[in-house]
């Protein structure tokens, strides 16, 4: 804070150099009048009149002012005190006293304006500080609130950690061109729905009456890498701002609006509407977005994809969810404004009509229900393991992957929606012990003819949360097979809720030998970021990732980069989903290190296992 601030009077350095120099020369004025004068009336007057100016001095002119008065003070003190004892000034000695009364005056005077002046001082800068505060606070909610921000304040004493991550992370996660929620915000939302929707079914009666559904909408603006070359860079970030504010005035209150990357939106809506609804309300948001294009009379020809995903019927995490909403916006990509696709659309239309029956066989039914269902197919074989084998680049047989099936009424269920299912009803860990016994069962049989294999067996962070590691030690114990021959692929998209809870678990198996594996990387908005999370030994790139290699350059280059950079710091990358020689070889001149899919070999039953294996050739 600046001195001229702190003053009470003429705060302008100009003004208070002029009103200090006038005060004090008309001092020496009045005093010179009052040596020259001979009556004694005008000398007192002119006594009174000094006094009450160094007074004024004093308190309008801050410490110069009391410097300067003192100084003049001392000044015409000396000179009354010469004139009594050397001229025998009768009036003197009553000069003397006022002068030396002003002067104690102004010395109490100028202490208590010093301490009074330093508490109103530090008063006034805790005001502006909170004020500032105070502003800071109200243009984050404002920012917060323009965002649809995800995180409330009511729910801060729960989620100390969520808020602290988000006061760290503002940068990334809040999109700095629209200042719309990023997608790691977006991620976390979701994330948090999910986990909010399975606590609900797990506490009810009956899961699916309580089940909390919520839709994304993947929105894109067509050939947007075009218009960004034709247009200039600076010029498309105005439209994509401009795009922005549209889409984010057009959607509904409660709705979030993110930014993805360039010109791609998600809108996240948690109010009940049906599908059909949906794709109007998107049609809806693509309208508002083309008017961003607009201007002066003027407009741009531009188109807006549209592509929807539902939870739970679509997908159970976050990453997969948005995947599948910008397969299904992929689908009619650049077929016209308006234009929506949903998952049927896609290719994954297959998976949406089995998932519909999954949902419909465990769709009213109590959470013992539910279980009875689990318990028939595990009793009649429904619900069962299957094995696909990893080859290594020479096509070598080094290994398998466990998979749960389970099927009913001759259709195969997909796992979202049998898992969903078990989850909902506080299943999950049963149908995890089965999986974990059954698959070091087949391990220890195939091993006797081939010791060396490994085996890869699927855990959810849900299981890890629990006292998985003496379950494990218990079921390897039981099969007589080696820890050392057993990895756990854990999900990338179950790490950005649950890492905390599970880090015990995790310590506990890196200390024993246990190897870990991160499964699914490509699905959905995979992050480098979530590989310092784990101590683990292998990359398993996902299906979805690995069909694009060959047809898509840039898909090349990253997965080039990806296996390069897990080499250099000691993890080997399984590519998953093989499904031609044109990928496989690819991926081998890559310096990819295992290999898994149909290219290779179909997923075995156990009952297949043994044979397989026996006729294997041998390394």
């Amino acid at each position: 804070m600046d001195a001229n601030a702190n003053r009470i009077f003429f705060r302008s350095g100009v003004m208070y150099v002029t009103v200090l120099i006038s005060s004090a020369l008309i001092f020496i004025v009045l005093l010179a009048m009052q040596i020259l004068s001979i009556e004694p009336s005008t000398i007192y007057f002119i006594g009174i009149a000094l006094m009450f100016l160094s007074f004024l001095m004093n308190i309008a002119l801050d410490k110069f002012g009391f410097y300067a008065s003192f100084a003049l003070n001392f000044i015409q003190f000396m000179i009354y005190t010469y004139e009594f004892m050397v001229s025998g000034n009768k009036c003197a000695p009553v000069l003397i006293g006022m002068t030396f009364t002003i002067m104690v005056v102004d010395l109490i005077l100028q202490y208590y304006i010093v301490r009074v002046a330093s508490r109103i001082y530090a008063i006034k800068k805790n005001q502006q500080e909170e004020r500032g505060a105070r502003i800071t606070k109200e243009l984050e909610n404002e920012m917060f609130s323009r965002t649809s921000l995800i995180v409330s304040h009511d729910k801060s004493d729960k989620h100390d950690k969520i808020n602290e991550a988000i006061g760290e992370n503002l940068a990334t996660s809040v999109d700095p061109l629209t200042t719309l929620p990023g997608k790691g915000m977006l991620v976390n939302k979701i994330d948090e729905l999910i986990a909010e929707d399975i606590s609900a079914m797990q506490t009810s009666t009956i899961p699916s009456k309580v089940s909390k559904r919520f839709k994304i909408i993947y929105m894109a603006l067509d050939s947007s890498d075009l218009m960004s070359r034709e247009l200039g860079r600076r010029t498309m970030d105005l439209f994509i701002q401009n795009m922005a504010h549209k889409l984010r005035e057009a959607a509904a209150p409660k709705d979030i609006v993110a930014r993805v990357v360039g010109g791609e939106f998600i809108v996240l809506t948690t109010r009940d509407m049906s599908l059909a609804d949906c794709e109007g309300y998107a049609k809806r948001l693509s309208a508002a977005c083309t008017t961003a294009f607009e201007g002066g009379g003027e407009s741009m020809e531009v188109s807006i994809s549209s592509g929807i995903a539902c939870y739970p019927e679509d997908a159970r995490n976050a990453g997969e969810l948005i995947a599948k909403a910008e397969d299904a916006m992929n689908a009619v990509y650049g077929e016209g404004t308006g234009v929506v696709g949903n998952v049927s659309m896609t290719s994954l239309a297959w998976q949406s009509e089995a998932l519909g029956k999954g949902r419909a066989l465990f769709a009213g039914k109590t959470r013992d229900e539910i279980a009875s269902v689990f318990e028939r197919a595990i009793a009649d074989g429904s619900f069962h393991m299957v094995y696909q084998p990893s080859f290594n680049k020479d096509k070598q047989l080094v290994g398998f992957e466990s998979f749960m099936r389970f099927e009913s009424g001759g259709d195969l269920i997909p796992p979202p929606s049998f898992l969903a299912a078990a989850e909902s009803a506080g299943y999950l860990k049963r149908i995890g012990d089965f999986s974990l016994e059954r698959s070091l069962g087949a391990l220890s049989r195939v091993s006797q003819t081939m010791p060396d294999l490994m085996l890869s067996i699927n855990i959810s962070t849900a299981q890890l949360k629990g006292d998985f590691f003496s379950t494990l030690s218990n079921a390897v114990s039981n099969s007589g097979i080696s820890l050392s021959s057993i990895i756990l692929d854990i999900p990338e998209e179950g790490l950005f809720t649950g890492i905390e809870d599970i880090r015990t678990t995790i310590d506990k198996l890196q200390g024993a030998g246990v190897k870990l594996a991160l499964d699914n990387f490509g699905r959905g908005y995979s992050s480098f970021n979530t590989i310092p999370l784990l101590p683990i030994t292998m990359l398993k790139l996902d299906g979805n990732f690995t069909k694009m290699l060959g047809s898509d350059p840039n898909v090349d280059i990253l997965t080039s980069s990806v296996i390069s950079l897990m080499h250099d710091i000691d993890i080997k990358v399984c590519a998953t989903g093989v499904g031609s020689a044109r990928q496989f070889e690819s991926l081998a001149a890559k310096d990819c290190d295992l290999f898994q899919g149909k290219i290779l070999g179909q997923a075995l039953k156990e009952e297949e296992l043994a044979d397989f294996v026996s006729s294997y050739p041998k390394k």
